[in-house]
Formats: structure tokens, sequence, C-alpha cells
């Protein structure tokens, strides 16, 4: 009954569909989102790796054309203030699938194993519910297809463990891209592949994930279609630069080698989400999926040449360029198309819009499961919020007044509104107006002292709310390295298709 509902209902919305886009009344596009909304939707989480903030032509690129990511923010909510939890990988994800802040539990470095850690907090910790566990609850069939790096040093850290149903990928943070069987880090669930499917990483993740999201085979009329979840998390365009030479040899124009592998690198992901886009059409499964894509932070300047401009900063820092990230939601059932959402949100909003868009109740602070010494009646605070309302404009207020962030020997930052403190290790205190200086060069904290201190005292408020100190950081020598990202000089601008330019060495 449930198969076949779903499928009459996908065609009908379709046809609806194709009216408003030929013009005709608003009052179609209401009419196809209560039809296809009465269904679970499927769930799909798009997530690059250091991808740059103007790296897509939707966001101002003029060197990549990311057709296939332009088409998903058209038809749905591009953010221009999305932002995440993190500067770097690890701790970023740690939000992502906690919908908390890292740093409540003690993990906002990037993963490392000291001798006096013990070995179940090596990774997320164990007792943190994580988003495909809350969604297994709702039925979901769950899977991850690529980059993990959320732990491996207990048995209890694989992604298996922590709710997913199926895993192919890898456990750490990096990977070649061109595997061969004898030298890989990948596993299928727990099991080493005995053969390499494709011979480029990229690719292969997309077949992964086609094969996890086609419709379900043999399934009785008379019986539910389980609905699905996707992590599917690119380690595109993280290092190493590597490329496919047909890929390269499409921006032979750009001068400099390592931007030019990196444009390889993103114009092969978004043909690749093309595919997925494609597929999920043909089989009559889009209007009901709710896409989200993001990256795991900034851009990284250094290593791969990426542009985050207009915004100052790379990968590492709380500069904008280092976690003010390319956010888009796409879901046609219940989101109209071609909304651009000025107000800040974040990745930690993902975990709670999710569930609650698969019939779920997100957590809130101090109503779910009691864990000793959590704070507010020993219960854990979660941070995101479901934006399906503020995208609608159903619910008027900012999803955010405050925003926080920090990392030990790395620094600090707060948002709230328009207003950012900047607090590098390596650099006096910073103040700036996002709204008139995106690119964070005029630093106001002589003129308005007392803006920033209030922002101090919120800062150190919420460090007060924290539940851990730092399980592990990030070695000393890295402090110098800090020094350098902040003291470095930023193009605020996108350079044009064949500039000369090295704007990446300053």
């Amino acid at each position: 009954m449930q198969t076949t509902r779903i499928t009459v209902l996908n065609k009908i919305s379709r046809e609806i569909f194709a009216m408003l886009r030929a013009g005709f009344p608003l009052i179609l596009w209401l009419t196809a989102t209560s039809l296809v909304s009465a269904a679970q939707p499927n769930l799909l989480l798009i997530v690059a790796d250091d991808m740059g903030y103007g790296d897509l032509s939707c966001y101002g690129s003029k060197q990549v054309a990311t057709s296939n990511l332009d088409r998903l923010a058209a038809g749905g909510v591009r953010c221009t203030d999305g932002y995440v939890s993190g500067p770097v990988c690890a701790p970023s994800r740690a939000g992502l699938m906690t919908g908390r802040y890292g740093s409540r539990f003690g993990f906002e470095h990037n993963l490392s194993h000291p001798e006096s850690l013990r070995d179940e907090f090596a990774g997320i910790p164990l007792d943190e519910v994580l988003l495909p566990q809350r969604l297994k609850e709702l039925g979901y069939r769950t899977g991850i297809v690529g980059k993990w790096h959320l732990g491996e040093a207990v048995a209890g850290h694989h992604p298996c463990e922590r709710g997913y149903d199926y895993f192919f990928g890898m456990l750490g943070g990096s990977h070649a891209y061109f595997p061969t069987v004898k030298k890989n880090q990948l596993l299928r669930n727990h099991d080493k592949p005995t053969e390499i499917r494709t011979p480029y990483l990229t690719d292969w993740f997309t077949l992964e994930a086609l094969d996890f999201i086609k419709p379900q085979q043999d399934v009785p009329a008379d019986e539910v279609t389980q609905p699905w979840f996707l992590y599917l998390s690119y380690n595109t365009p993280h290092g190493p630069m590597q490329a496919k030479e047909e890929d390269i040899a499409k921006f032979a124009h750009i001068h400099d080698k390592t931007r030019r592998i990196y444009c390889a690198m993103q114009h092969c992901m978004d043909v690749n989400i093309g595919k997925i886009l494609d597929k999920l059409e043909t089989t009559g499964q889009l209007d009901n999926t709710l896409i989200v894509f993001i990256s795991d932070n900034g851009g990284s300047v250094e290593v791969s040449h990426a542009v985050n401009a207009p915004l100052r900063g790379t990968k590492g820092t709380f500069l904008e360029g280092g976690i003010r990230v390319p956010t888009i939601y796409h879901w046609p059932a219940k989101l109209p198309p071609g909304v651009v959402f000025e107000k800040p949100v974040i990745a930690l909003d993902i975990m709670p819009t999710i569930v609650t868009a698969a019939g779920g109740k997100p957590p809130a602070d101090g109503a779910t499961e009691p864990r000793a010494g959590r704070r507010k009646n020993n219960q854990p605070i979660y941070d995101g919020v479901d934006l399906v309302p503020f995208f609608l404009g159903e619910t008027k207020s900012d999803p955010h007044e405050t925003l926080y962030w920090r990392m030990a020997i790395r620094g600090a930052a707060v948002r709230e509104r328009d207003w950012k403190l900047l607090r590098p290790e390596s650099q006096l205190p910073q103040l700036y107006n996002l709204a008139d200086d995106i690119g964070e060069t005029n630093n106001l904290i002589a003129q308005h002292p007392e803006i920033a201190k209030r922002l101090l005292e919120k800062m150190v408020a919420w460090e007060t709310s924290l539940e851990r100190n730092p399980l592990f950081i990030s070695a000393p020598t890295w402090a110098g390295y800090n020094k350098r990202l902040y003291d470095k000089t930023y193009s605020l601008e996108q350079p044009e298709p064949d500039s000369e330019v090295d704007i990446w060495s300053f």
C-alpha cells in the first residue's frame, strides 16, 4: 500500500512542479508539498572536504563551473552565512553527527591519541548519541560512504557500531585518490575490498552511493518501503592533490599547477553529484529527498590553493574563511526553489532539521536521556535548531542569536548577529562588523570596547557550560603554523579564469 502510494504521490508532484515551472500559480506548489510531504523523506547529507567558500559558481567562482551544485542551490535554499562548528575536519564532523559543539564533550581538535588518554575517548565518546542512531529509531536504513575521521581506537568507534547499517570508505582523515588492492585503507563494513571497482576514489564513492539510494526491489505492494539516510562524505578536495588527467586538461588555462588540480577535483565531485541527482530524479525520489550540502570547514589556501573570497582566512583559523562554508538545503516537497537565506546558520542545525523532517522529535536542552556529569539537570545541551520553519518564513527571528567556536592553542571566536569577536592565540583580540566588513579588514575593537566586552562575557559563559576539557589537543608545533595562518595576506577577490596572479603564496 505504502509503496504504491508514494509512487503515485511522486508522479503527481512531478507533474505539478512542471506546471509551476511553466508559470502556473503558487497554489500548485502548495498542493505539491502537501501531497509529497505526507511520506517520510529520504535523507542525503553530502559533505565536501576542505572546499573553499568561493569555489562554487553559485558562490562567486569564476574558475570552477559547478553546474550541478548550482542546480541544487537554484532548486532550494542557498545560505550565505552558513557555518561549521570547527575550523578543521574532525571536530567539525563531531558536531555534525551530534548536533552539539564538540567542545561540550572534549572534541575540539583533530584526532590524536596521547598515551594518557583512554582508548574509548580517542573519538566521539561512546555515550554520545549520533544522528544515524536517531534515524534508525524512526525506521530508516542508514549508510555512510567516504570519510569517517571520528575514531577507530576501539571497536565501538566504527560507523557500524554508531548507527550505520552500511559503511564504505576510510576510518581516517585522508586517502590517496588512486587506490590499489595492495595499498589502500578502505573498508566495506569491516572488510577490506578485494578489487578496485573504479580507478578514482571520488568516482568509486559515487558508485557506492548510487547503489545505496536505488529503490528497494521486490517489496510487496502492501509493505512499507523503508526510507533511507545516506551520509556521502567525499574527501574531495582534501589533499593529496590528485586528479584524473582528463579533468586536469579541462583547466589547462589555469597557470598555478596546484590550483589547476584543485579545480579538476572540484569539477569531478560536481559531475558525480549530478549523477546522484539524475538517479534520484529518474527513480522518482528527488521531490521527497531532503538533500543538504556543506563543506566540513573552509578551504585550505596553503595546501590546496582553495579560494575563500570574499572571505579572509583559511582552514584552521576562526577567520570567516576557516568556518563559513557553502550551505545548501534542497527538498522540493517542502522548500520552495530559489531562496537565498542570509541569517547565520550552522552545521549543528542539520541533525534537528533532518530528525524533524523524518517525523521525529529532535533532542532539546534537558529533554533527552540523562547522563552523569552533564549540566542542566545532568542532561546534555544541544545546540542546533530545525531550520525549515525559518526557511519558510514561518519563524521570523534569527535561528541563532549567538554562535561560538573554540580550539585550545588556536583561539576562539563568537558571533552575535553582525558582530564578531575574534580571539586568536597569536594576535590581540579583534572586533568586526560582518554586515559592513565581510572580509574582516577593519578592526573596530578600539571604537567599540563595550561590544567586545559583552561578547567576551558571552564567550566565558559558554565556556563555563562545557562538560569536559579537551580530551586531546594539537602538538605544540602547531602554534607556529597557526600564527602564520593569521599573519598571512589573503586575496578577497575571485581570480579571473586565466589569471596569472599567485594569490596563495603571500
